[in-house]
């Protein structure tokens, strides 16, 4: 799929005519990154971890948009009411399966060792802190910012139909975090729903990537 390019500004390209559902599920995944936050996991080690998760792997393969996976059984899966209705449990889950994949050792199997966990029933969450701040706004800030990561991401990956590890592979937590800063620093208009903005954000976040991309081949 083309993305911007610098070399030919008026090249065609081709975009995804959202619907509802996907709209939704692109505020589901931004839940789910807030509710990161009220477990006390900071963003720069909740996004890679997400998106490059089973769980986020899952989502990419039942809303492709080449796959047509309307109706596959994972699509059906995703549609079980405690996952819709509590972000917390996905978090819990990614948690979970990175603690596993994080005490193997070089050569062991990933998905064998979450099997055995499965089947062993060892679902030990590492601990994780309580959100405590007294700073009301700083706070509302870093929920904001989760939301629209997780949001952003999820757009992104319907859009060009991209997996969320190649999207994060393109634009990581850092890159994001600063982009988000600059976006929205002292920008007036920022009430305006995600949901009406989002394809333009794409689009900027596009254009800076390939910018990159093309410094980079010129050098």
């Amino acid at each position: 799929m083309e993305r911007e390019s610098p070399q030919n500004p008026d090249v065609a390209k081709i975009t995804r005519q959202f619907n509802e559902r996907d709209l939704a599920y692109c505020d589901m995944q931004g839940t789910i990154f807030m509710a990161a936050i009220g477990r006390n996991v900071p963003m720069e080690e909740f996004a890679p971890m997400y998106m490059t998760s089973q769980l986020a792997g899952v989502m990419d393969h039942s809303f492709s948009v080449a796959g047509r996976m309307d109706d596959d059984d994972i699509s059906h899966l995703l549609q079980v009411p405690i996952l819709l209705k509590s972000p917390e449990t996905i978090v819990d889950v990614v948690l979970w399966l990175d603690a596993i994949v994080g005490q193997l050792e070089t050569g062991e199997s990933a998905s064998q060792a979450v099997l055995e966990a499965c089947a062993e029933e060892k679902m030990k969450l590492p601990e994780k802190e309580s959100v405590e701040t007294e700073d009301v706004e700083k706070l509302t800030d870093i929920y904001e910012y989760a939301y629209w990561l997780g949001y952003i991401y999820r757009y992104e990956c319907l859009m060009h139909d991209e997996s969320s590890r190649m999207v994060y592979g393109a634009f990581n937590e850092q890159f994001m975090h600063e982009t988000y800063t600059q976006m929205f620093s002292g920008e007036a208009g920022n009430d305006i729903a995600l949901a009406d903005c989002a394809e333009e954000i794409c689009r900027r976040l596009d254009s800076l990537l390939i910018g990159k991309l093309w410094k980079r081949k010129e050098m």
